[in-house]
């Protein structure tokens, strides 16, 4: 299936249509929770988060001092890919699944 790319709403994450030579890094959402609580990476990344689960899920992205950006519906098996082109702390969590919780501190 082909992944779902975000469209940013903050500015803290870049538009992307199509793939591109960035760094991708993998994130498994698996028995409602995400593979890492925590994760730093390089600016420009792409955090790949793959739907292992049985359950659709709503990742959302808020950034400290910003506004928080909606992936919207990932159902089972989809992939949905979002760059971080900004230095700073994000948080990462399901809006349907609340407890599933990621920090990503981008340098």
């Amino acid at each position: 299936m082909k992944p779902k790319f975000w469209f940013a709403l903050t500015g803290a994450l870049a538009i992307a249509t199509s793939c591109c030579a960035a760094a991708t890094t993998a994130v498994d959402q698996r028995g409602l929770a995400f593979s890492v609580a925590a994760l730093t990476i390089a600016k420009g990344t792409i955090i790949q988060f793959n739907n292992h689960d049985e359950k659709a899920h709503n990742n959302q992205i808020r950034a400290d001092g910003g506004g928080i950006t909606d992936g919207g519906l990932q159902q089972p098996g989809q992939t949905l890919r979002a760059p971080f082109m900004k230095a700073g702390v994000y948080h990462v969590t399901c809006g349907i699944h609340p407890r599933m919780k990621l920090t990503v501190t981008v340098k």
